[in-house]
């Protein structure tokens, strides 16, 4: 991966680190559910390599 690639992906790792982490302040509610389907789609962008995952696969 070249160094603009892992930059890219660095950067959309930590909005979806953000993302969740304001989702988990939020009672249930649209708003909360909101903030998780957007970390959702920015953990998409991101590179198949274990060292960008933002929350751990079950």
């Amino acid at each position: 991966m070249d160094r603009e690639t892992e930059e890219l992906a660095s950067q959309v790792a930590e909005c979806a680190r953000e993302a969740r982490h304001q989702a988990a302040l939020l009672p249930e509610g649209p708003v909360r559910d909101a903030l998780l389907e957007k970390a959702k789609q920015y953990e998409a962008q991101i590179p198949d390599d274990p060292t960008y995952k933002t929350v751990v696969q079950r």
